[in-house]
């Protein structure tokens, strides 16, 4: 069954189906494009390229879509060398609803394919039409195609895996009031990373396989309510950049200044869009990346992020924030915007809590770093908590790496949100971080069939996750007050080997069930 707008979404509705008359085939709300190196070595210049695009549920003539990847050699002219070829789709979610009226949602499909990349720079393109109606920031979004861009520059005969961005959530918010948001991206090789925002593209015509910059719209000067005080506030006449994408200000001494600051060094946004002007805006980001080559930092690669920023008319709803971070078994308090320290080879947990503003309402960590970043995972351990536990890779090279988590509220009709970024400063293995490696518990019988147990350090209650070799979560346990834990799987759950975990990541018990006999 579709789903159906809630009425604070209407004004939005409206606006992007104002124009329906004319047929598109796509109506993107964004998308990146990302590369990653096979390690086949019997093709030793292959790459493993993947787009993600955010689409709206609606369009259901999308099913049939199989985007042509360009790759271009050099600059993009006519007589560049360049070939082309089809991506195939892998999967295709529906994201969870954004309210709890109407059940609004969006669709996520990801497509991949494989290239030949043998040293040389390398522009990879895509481009799909057409972009979703009525942005406000850019002109004539309905008449634009969409054009993705990543960017890889391996003349020195480097191999590269380009950064992956850490958060599948489109940004979005009821207007007037602080936003926080993050592009953050996880490189794997340890490479600097550096974001910038930029002028989202078009396709160039007949020369589809190039991008343009899309024009910018302008706004007169005009009043606003600053939202704290009540007062009005006066704003100057501006055209919109990269610099400056939303109708977004910080309000100070009865003064509205432009405001949208991106983090050059992590990805994180903040931004204040008033509801003066609601409605869908366009915001790309480009990651570009870094590596020390003979002494000298050489810029070898880059993605871009080119996606909907939604501000709707709000209801009074407040967004919830994440309220405080603690690290490690011993729980040590830490600020949100300082980098954990942890070395390469060890585990670290981090617990994370949220609060929200408005009386009676419910919040929900969720984080999709699992699926990007190697040996993370992340599980609620509470209604206002979340547990994101990062076992480090021995071989990842020392370096910067963030991770995001979203925090959302149970607000109507629209849910408040805050994605927040968690950044870890990774060193070379010690022994310290080798004494920091999870102690192994000893569980009986093994194998088993109906009924395995295992002692905690500690003789208290604690919640326990069973994992299987994958990391999928199979059950939940509490353990006994002495701190015994003991698990009956169901019929359900197959023989094989699994994991079970301390909530604190700290403690690991082998379990082998066995098949039926």
């Amino acid at each position: 069954m579709r789903p159906r707008f809630p009425l604070s979404l209407l004004l939005i509705a409206i606006i992007w189906l104002s124009n329906t008359a004319t047929t598109y085939a796509s109506h993107i709300l964004g998308g990146e494009l990302l590369y990653e190196y096979t390690g086949n070595l019997a093709r030793p210049n292959e790459y493993k390229v993947t787009a993600r695009l955010y689409q709206e549920y609606l369009q259901t003539n999308i099913e049939s879509t199989r985007p042509t990847l360009t790759v271009t050699k050099g600059n993009c002219s006519i007589n560049a060398e360049r070939f082309s070829t089809e991506l195939t789709r892998i999967s295709r979610i529906t994201t969870s609803p954004l309210g709890c009226t109407g059940d609004f949602s969006y669709l996520i499909t990801v497509f991949e394919g494989t290239v030949q990349l043998p040293p040389g720079v390398w522009t990879l393109s895509l481009n799909e039409e057409n972009r979703s109606f009525g942005m406000r920031n850019i002109e004539r979004s309905e008449d634009r195609g969409f054009h993705i861009e990543s960017f890889l520059d391996n003349t020195s005969q480097l191999v590269n895996n380009s950064p992956k961005f850490t958060s599948f959530t489109l940004p979005y918010l009821c207007a007037s009031q602080p936003h926080r948001y993050s592009f953050t991206a996880f490189d794997v090789d340890g490479d600097s990373l550096a974001y910038q925002s930029v002028q989202p593209q078009a396709g160039n015509g007949q020369q589809t396989f190039c991008g343009f910059p899309i024009p910018y719209t302008s706004y007169e000067a005009g009043v606003l309510q600053d939202p704290v005080s009540g007062q009005t506030v006066n704003y100057p006449a501006r055209t919109y950049s990269p610099e400056n994408p939303l109708f977004s200000f910080q309000i100070g001494n009865g003064v509205a200044t432009p405001f949208f600051q991106l983090n050059a060094a992590t990805g994180e946004l903040e931004a204040f869009p008033v509801i003066s002007k609601v409605g869908p805006y366009v915001v790309a980001v480009r990651v570009n990346e870094f590596r020390k080559l003979n002494g000298s930092w050489v810029k070898i690669g880059s993605v871009t992020r080119d996606v909907i920023y939604s501000v709707f008319v709000g209801s009074g709803n407040r967004n919830p924030r994440v309220s405080g971070l603690r690290v490690g078994n011993g729980q040590s308090a830490q600020a949100l915007d300082q980098p954990i320290r942890v070395a390469a080879g060890q585990t670290v947990s981090v617990t994370l809590n949220a609060t929200d503003p408005d009386a009676g309402q419910t919040v929900r960590f969720s984080s999709d770093a699992a699926s990007v970043v190697p040996g993370a995972s992340f599980q609620t351990t509470g209604a206002t908590q979340g547990l994101l536990t990062w076992e480090v890779p021995a071989t990842l090279k020392a370096g910067r790496y963030s991770f995001n988590v979203t925090v959302a509220d149970n607000g109507c009709p629209l849910n408040g949100t805050e994605v927040r970024t968690i950044t870890f400063l990774v060193g070379s293995p010690t022994l310290a971080a080798k004494a920091a490696q999870p102690h192994i518990l000893t569980a009986f019988p093994l194998p088993f069939h109906d009924q395995v147990q295992f002692q905690l350090e500690a003789r208290r209650t604690q919640a326990v996750v069973v994992t299987d070799e994958l990391g999928r979560e199979v059950a939940h346990l509490t353990s006994r007050p002495d701190g015994l834990v003991v698990w009956q799987p169901t019929a359900t759950v197959p023989a094989g080997l699994y994991f079970a975990r301390s909530i604190d990541g700290r403690q690991v018990a082998r379990l082998l069930r066995s098949a039926a006999q």
